[in-house]
């Protein structure tokens, strides 16, 4: 199935509190707990947050989850008591998720040297996932020349790193974490190295349009860029990230994603760049080098709807990226305020 923005859906996602508990002699394990819901769905676990242990019950379309929750309030009536993992637990609660702007973070490892440029790799191996769910989905954003999807990969060494993918979209969630189960735990392979996926998955506090439209106004907004980061401006490539450049690039970005009552007006941006440190750093992609900035700048704003615009657009910022290749892995910034 492929969703528009016409699409109604519901939720994002939905998670399993459980806690750990002694033996139970009726505990039913949590893969044959719901089975009436077809396809069956895959378990995903979280990372453990303060003890806390939570599953994600995902399948491959958003539009299936309503019919999912109510199975899951069903089978609480029944019994609370599951197995997960040869391990009792006591079901404490479930969390729904309707938010549209999501990070998720999962680790990835290696025996060989992995090499700096794993942008394309890892952007076909999402598109990979999105496919096992809906390949017409895939194909559809394929096509796309702004995409909501953003890719970070974040070095702890040589051989490990962090791989964080942003959506923009609710309904991307899905069917993104129904073909990343697949790894989850096993190999895959990026640039020719064999990887293993770590066994569960991190997401990061999730957003929305309308939350980040809320966010009081700041004038004076730090940007901290993470990646090379460059725009097209006019017929050349630009590295050093102008306020006009930066916060135009978003509002594009904006406008394409979020709910029309939320869209901002075209706007001749004037603000000004009270203090920055870049340096810029080459990229290597199989099309050559990618040049871009990385460090952080100061835009200051006088006038006070400018301003507001973009302290929302900084903080869209966090999940969309800026300015060009942000599904390669440029372009990922935070902000600093």
């Amino acid at each position: 199935m492929i969703c528009t923005k016409d699409t109604e859906i519901a939720f994002a996602g939905v998670n399993l509190v459980l806690k750990s508990t002694p033996s139970a002699i009726a505990s039913t394990s949590l893969t044959s707990w719901l089975p009436e819901i077809q396809p069956a769905p895959s378990w995903i676990p979280l990372g453990i947050s303060e003890g806390v242990t939570k599953i994600m019950p995902v399948l491959p379309e958003a539009v299936l989850y309503p019919h999912l929750m109510q199975s899951i309030c069903q089978r609480i009536t029944e019994n609370t008591l599951v197995e997960w993992e040869k391990k009792p637990y006591e079901l404490m609660g479930v969390e729904v998720d309707d938010q549209a702007l999501h990070i998720i973070q999962v680790a990835i490892s290696t025996t060989q040297p992995l090499p700096s440029t794993l942008g394309r790799a890892i952007h076909a191996q999402c598109f990979q996932w999105l496919a096992i769910a809906d390949t017409a989905l895939a194909a559809k954003l394929h096509q796309q020349d702004s995409l909501p999807i953003t890719l970070a990969m974040r070095y702890s060494s040589s051989q490990k790193l962090h791989l964080r993918i942003s959506l923009l979209q609710k309904e991307l969630l899905a069917p993104l974490l129904w073909g990343l189960s697949t790894n989850l735990g096993g190999e895959i392979t990026l640039a020719g190295i064999p990887c293993r996926l770590g066994k569960c998955i991190d997401i990061l506090p999730a957003s929305s349009f309308e939350k980040l439209a809320r966010i009081p106004a700041q004038t004076v907004i730090k940007l901290q860029f993470l990646s090379p980061t460059s725009f097209k401006q006019g017929r050349v490539i630009q590295p050093f990230p102008l306020p006009e450049l930066v916060f135009g690039s978003l509002l594009r970005r904006w406008n394409i994603f979020a709910p029309a009552e939320l869209h901002f007006s075209p706007v001749e941006w004037n603000a000004l760049i009270s203090a920055f440190e870049l340096k810029t750093y080459a990229l290597k992609m199989a099309g050559g080098a990618e040049i871009g900035a990385e460090g952080w700048v100061k835009y200051r704003f006088l006038d006070p709807e400018q301003a507001r615009m973009a302290t929302i657009l900084a903080h869209f910022a966090d999940f969309a990226g800026v300015g060009r290749k942000t599904a390669m892995g440029m372009g990922q910034v935070i902000t600093n305020n």
